[in-house]
């Protein structure tokens, strides 16, 4: 006969406390019994609303980016390719001044909302509603960028005014839960009301007189660091996760050139010199990730004046990049020309040059440092890459460009062959900025 097994009938009330009682009568230890309504390890339900907390306060100091953070840094795509995109359009003295000044409150935007996010971030449900609401005036002030380009800035300006309110609202939220934090948060909220006082107040101007409380507001939000770096000591960064954010958006912003060679080949037709171009704008651009995440990777940065150098290195490192981007397309759209472009030539010449300094400049901030030699070999590259770009008003763009990438790729080798054997979490002992903080 076949045996006829018992209809399931589901785990009893009773059930889990025999197993228990079993399992600690065998030697073991049972779970602990949580609260109605908690899983089965004892863990409360989760709560809508947290209050901020200080993560590092708890030795929450080994966190990485959270799918928050990655999602927020993707709505900025919209802002780099903006930029890239009137700089490809405008490449004149004038152009790159006025992509300069629009990237700024771009960048104070991110790294404002960053920090916090790595003091004070609790996941809970308000926390994700402010996060999604700031990116959702990110994209509006992204698609502004053009019109400011053409007369018409007072949309960028509120988009500006209203993400920075948010970030206000933020650092008042901390104010009142985390108390050791206070200094910290009300001097960020006092400081950044005032950036938004100039930046609300320069609306009632008219241009070019907008564009100087818009100055005077970003260099108020440019200074706070500086100046707020006594209570940093008492409400400290995670330092690692730090480095890793800023990791994460160098490759955002690398990303464009990727989008440069794609879309440029496309638009091209495949033509010969074009495709070409675009393999060479494709190989300047790794190497450009291959300086950053080779040797030095995720250190993190000192405390103090040194950490905020980290972060501001990064201004001028980022916006390179976007330069980068903005020159591939023009080197992949020229590629048939007698010769490249002098906005084409400092894009790609320049941008990298200053990538280079910036980079070095972030690194000697860190706790690895930066092996002299290395330092030394990118000065002299950095050096090469903008004579480069003066001297090559003659040189076909292919062949401008090849010049551009041998330098890069001699760079690349040079510091693989420093940098064998050396850790990546610990200074060598001949580095400049390496070390423990004394």
């Amino acid at each position: 006969m076949v045996e006829r097994r018992p209809a399931y009938r589901g785990v009893t009330e009773a059930e889990p406390r025999a197993i228990a009682d079993s399992v600690t009568r065998a030697g073991g230890s049972a779970p602990p019994a949580g609260p109605p309504g908690s899983d089965r390890a004892g863990r409360a339900p989760r709560p809508w609303v947290r209050p901020p907390r200080l993560r590092t306060a708890r030795g929450d100091d080994e966190r990485h980016a959270s799918w928050l953070e990655l999602f927020f840094d993707l709505v900025f795509v919209v802002a780099v390719a903006q930029l890239a995109h009137e700089l490809v359009l405008d490449h004149s003295p004038a152009g790159f001044a006025r992509f300069a000044a629009l990237f700024v409150p771009v960048y104070v935007a991110w790294q404002g909302l960053s920090a916090y996010a790595d003091r004070f971030d609790t996941d809970d449900v308000l926390f994700r509603a402010c996060m999604l609401a700031a990116m959702l005036v990110i994209a509006a002030l992204s698609v502004q960028i053009p019109d400011v380009v053409h007369g018409r800035s007072a949309g960028f300006a509120v988009a500006y005014v209203l993400l920075r309110a948010l970030t206000i609202l933020l650092n008042l939220r901390a104010y009142r839960h985390v108390s050791v934090a206070r200094p910290l948060t009300r001097f960020y909220a006092s400081g950044y009301a005032v950036g938004v006082a100039c930046w609300t107040a320069s609306l009632a101007f008219p241009e070019p007189w907008r564009f100087v409380l818009w100055g005077v507001g970003l260099a108020v939000d440019l200074s706070l660091p500086w100046l707020n770096v006594r209570n940093m000591a008492q409400t400290p960064i995670s330092a690692g996760h730090v480095a890793e954010r800023f990791g994460l958006f160098t490759i955002i912003v690398l990303g464009e050139s990727i989008v440069a060679v794609a879309l440029g080949t496309a638009e091209s037709a495949w033509r010969p010199a074009s495709a070409t171009a675009a393999a060479v704008g494709f190989l300047i651009a790794a190497c450009l990730w291959w300086v950053y995440f080779d040797a030095g990777t995720g250190s993190p940065p000192r405390p103090g004046f040194r950490g905020v150098g980290f972060a501001y290195a990064h201004l001028p490192l980022l916006g390179a990049l976007v330069a980068v981007g903005a020159g591939v397309d023009l080197l992949i759209e020229e590629a048939d020309a007698g010769h490249l472009s002098t906005g084409g030539r400092w894009a790609l010449g320049g941008g990298a040059a200053i990538y280079l300094l910036a980079l070095t400049l972030a690194r000697l901030q860190t706790l690895r440092g930066v092996l002299p030699s290395v330092a030394g070999v990118r000065l002299v590259a950095a050096a090469l890459l903008a004579a480069l770009a003066v001297a090559g008003a003659d040189l076909r763009p292919v062949t401008f460009a090849g010049i551009l990438l041998a330098l890069l790729v001699a760079l690349v080798v040079f510091e693989i062959d420093r940098n064998l054997g050396q850790p990546a979490e610990t200074a060598p002992a001949t580095s400049i900025g390496g070390g423990e903080e004394p």
